[in-house]
């Protein structure tokens, strides 16, 4: 299975999830059945959805429907916390015959279209359920379902329908984009200790180079270069994490040929040298 295409491990009983991420981790363009709201805490981040790039800022919530093709670039400074959750969760609950597939395909998913006395009610329950995660007291799976049930009511009752809706033809298209970036992807995962050309990634997907340079830069917000950088250099990060070896093995293992290049990459992705990343979170480790 390709690495951007996700499939979270969620409790079949109650299909849900909360991550907090910092503004230094960047999501690759993936898609998941399940529901994704982001609830932005600190700082700004930009992010696509559908071949579309948008800006959030601190407050601010968007919803992202199963299927939706997404990514967030890096943010330094920024917080996030991502809420994700299966509506299989609903369907023994949905005794009204409600559409939720129709439902979420149509709501409004960017809270600073919505009125703010509305945007700050939702952000109260998102606040609510990341505290019961964090403090796990006795029952708080008990609560987190009732907030997830109150939080889809209010969205339900109260946040207005986008002005246009995907029309089939455009998911269809948008499953074809994923299919030529998850082969990308792929080629990436098994290729990039060695040098790639974008001659090579092009041909392995059958398109032109000249071709592939726009639709991965028009599909991804970044060009193939730059993604295969922050690719590298976070399999880095990994290795300074998780093993002993010196820099200089490291580079020799991700495949950037030059020492020089890889440090200027670094300092320009963390702000800090590979030693000093490996010493801090050998601090918090």
């Amino acid at each position: 299975m390709a690495i951007f295409l996700e499939m979270p491990e969620l409790n079949p009983e109650f299909p849900f999830r909360i991550i907090l991420n910092d503004g230094n981790i960047l999501t690759t363009p993936h898609w998941h059945r399940e529901i994704e709201l982001i609830y932005v805490t600190k700082g700004s981040i930009h992010l696509g959805i559908n071949d579309q790039p948008y800006s959030l800022s601190e407050g601010e919530i968007v919803l992202i429907n199963g299927g939706d093709i997404h990514y967030v670039l890096a943010s330094p400074g920024s917080e996030r916390i991502v809420f994700q959750f299966d509506l299989t969760f609903f369907t023994g609950l949905n005794t009204e015959g409600l559409n939720l597939t129709r439902f979420f395909e149509a709501v409004e998913p960017f809270s600073p279209k919505w009125h703010r006395e509305k945007e700050a009610v939702v952000r109260e329950i998102l606040i609510e359920m990341y505290h019961e995660e964090q403090r796990k007291e006795a029952g708080f799976h008990y609560q987190q379902k009732a907030d997830l049930l109150k939080l889809f009511v209010y969205l339900f009752r109260n946040i207005p329908e986008k002005k246009e809706i995907h029309k089939s033809h455009e998911k269809v298209q948008s499953k074809d984009i994923l299919e030529k970036l998850d082969q990308v992807f792929r080629y990436v995962e098994q290729n990039y200790t060695t040098k790639i050309t974008l001659e090579e990634v092009a041909n392995s997907i059958g398109y032109s180079q000249f071709y592939f340079t726009k639709f991965f830069k028009r599909n991804t917000g970044k060009t193939f270069i730059t993604f295969l950088n922050d690719y590298r250099i976070d399999k880095a990060k990994w290795l300074l994490i998780n093993s002993t070896d010196n820099v200089s093995e490291i580079i020799s293992q991700i495949g950037i040929e030059s020492d020089k290049t890889f440090y200027r990459l670094f300092k320009q992705s963390m702000g800090m040298s590979p030693l000093k990343y490996r010493e801090k979170m050998s601090v918090k480790n």
